[in-house]
């Protein structure tokens, strides 16, 4: 078992017995430091917090770990550029090659720079939303002024809501329905990064992956979040399969790809990310019929032998395609034996949804 998997069955486990008794106090002990840490930062941040000049909406989440940032990003950028806005998206872009000294990944009209350089969630940002700036860089005050001077007239700040160097007018917090309260606990005891009294900055609410969650979980967490953060309001949110397009299309920046023309395709699945069952089970929602797969590790690194493998065991499954993740695809983008397989490769593309519609998300941003 690894370190990563016995602390989370701690955190899962409030009423451990023995040596695992120890290990939980420490890691309380700790929560104690980093909880500490964090407001003493949030106090000395917002005390010098600045003004960017154009309205800034923060999409963030209080624990560690994905919620669904990238997708809410994606679809904020298009429907108010669909509403006549000029949003940019300013981004860490965390390890990547422009992390440190910040840049632009797209201006709008182009990609700048490569997917090293922007990061994975920047660079899948740009492909998907070609008329958006998107910048990187750890200070997103610069980040800031390089977009107005692209034509932005509104931020969207990504996993923004414990960066407190730069004021907001909207605060959307993202909660994880199979997990949204971090095991009640702080980083390391939990999954927390500040403590739930911090809910009460927020402007928005969304519950993602609501799909899978009982309807009476859902109404649990809107009931708590009630009690926690009086008067905000709440929406919910799924994940769903959108498009499935070829490869060279989506590296090329066209998203076109009706599901409907895909359903009944046998695919090999192929994909590194953290939970491969949820990618089988979405392909299959998408209308494909899975015929193996080949899942590698969180964040694997692919190189060109484990697309000719790829290759070559979904032939011999009989696939008529292979299907991968946009976070996968990005990863891809150097390799030139995906040009080269018999089997071709398609992209399936999610996109976040909302079964209570959108007018609470449009509110957000209707008087700034």
């Amino acid at each position: 078992m690894s370190l990563e998997s016995y602390v989370t069955g701690l955190m899962k486990n409030p009423h451990p017995s023995g040596k695992d008794r120890l290990a939980l106090s420490i890691l309380e002990s700790l929560e104690g430091i980093y909880l500490s840490q964090v407001t003493k930062k949030q106090k000395n941040a917002s005390s010098h917090a600045l003004d960017a000049g154009i309205p800034v909406i923060s999409v963030g989440n209080i624990t560690a770990g994905g919620t669904g940032k990238t997708p809410c990003i994606i679809r904020l950028a298009e429907l108010l550029t669909a509403a006549g806005r000029h949003p940019a998206v300013i981004s860490r872009g965390y390890r990547s090659g422009l992390e440190k000294q910040g840049g632009i990944v797209s201006d709008g009209k182009e990609i700048l720079v490569s997917q090293k350089m922007a990061g994975d969630e920047p660079y899948m940002m740009a492909l998907k939303l070609p008329k958006v700036p998107i910048l990187v860089g750890k200070d997103r005050i610069i980040s800031a002024e390089r977009a107005k001077r692209l034509g932005a007239d509104l931020l969207l700040l990504d996993d923004g809501f414990q960066y407190w160097k730069l004021k907001r007018e909207r605060d959307i917090i993202l909660l994880d329905a199979t997990n949204p309260f971090g095991y009640e606990h702080a980083l390391p005891r939990g999954l927390l990064r500040e403590p739930l009294s911090a809910l009460k900055r927020a402007s928005l609410f969304i519950i993602t992956k609501s799909d899978q969650a009982e309807p009476s979980k859902i109404e649990e967490i809107k009931n708590r979040l009630t009690k926690l953060a009086p008067g905000i309001p709440v929406t919910t949110s799924c994940h769903s399969p959108a498009k499935a397009v070829h490869y060279d299309d989506w590296k090329g920046r066209i998203h076109e790809g009706p599901l409907s023309e895909m359903k009944g395709k046998r695919a090999y699945l192929m994909s590194g990310i953290g939970n491969p069952a949820a990618f089988g089970e979405t392909a299959k929602e998408a209308g494909f019929i899975p015929v193996g797969e080949m899942a590698f590790d969180d964040h694997h690194a692919y190189t060109e032998e484990d697309i000719r493998k790829c290759d070559s065991e979904a032939a011999l499954s009989g696939a008529d395609c292979v299907l991968i993740t946009e976070k996968d695809a990005v990863k891809m983008m150097k390799l030139s034996s995906i040009h080269e397989s018999e089997i071709p490769f398609y992209v399936l593309e999610i996109e976040m949804t909302f079964p209570e519609g959108l007018e609470l998300l449009k509110q957000q941003w209707e008087d700034l």
